[in-house]
């Protein structure tokens, strides 16, 4: 009994925290990657390319679409009226983290792991 009550609790204990944002389904993956790749501006002779996304857990309206091109490393999209559009465009620098908090809550751009600088400069998350 006490081998059994010591390996739940040690079981217990090692569990991490888990990644919140998950992946999305295959529909939401279709529309997140067609409205991203329709807003993604690629130069002449190059094409974007899609890689993966993340929904939220926090709220599902929101997404981050991993696309890429010469000034384009990401996009944060949102679902409205079934629909996903791009609300901003992570390209050629870091963003600050106040440009990210005015598209959506930190609670969101929190879990979808959205990085910028704070009002100090400082690279991080931006919650």
């Amino acid at each position: 009994m006490t081998a059994a009550l010591a390996a739940l609790a040690f079981a217990g204990m090692s569990a991490g925290p888990a990644e919140a944002a998950r992946r999305p389904t295959a529909r939401e993956a279709k529309a997140i990657k067609a409205a991203a790749l329709k807003a993604c501006v690629a130069p002449p002779g190059e094409r974007c390319r899609w890689h993966r996304a993340r929904v939220s857990t926090r709220d599902s309206r929101y997404a981050w679409a991993n696309v890429t091109a010469e000034g384009t490393s990401g996009m944060l999209l949102k679902r409205t009226s079934g629909r996903f559009r791009v609300l901003a465009t992570q390209g050629g620098g870091v963003e600050a983290c106040k440009r990210w908090l005015r598209h959506a809550p930190a609670r969101v751009l929190d879990d979808l792991r959205v990085r910028g600088l704070d009002a100090d400069g400082r690279y991080g998350r931006c919650r």
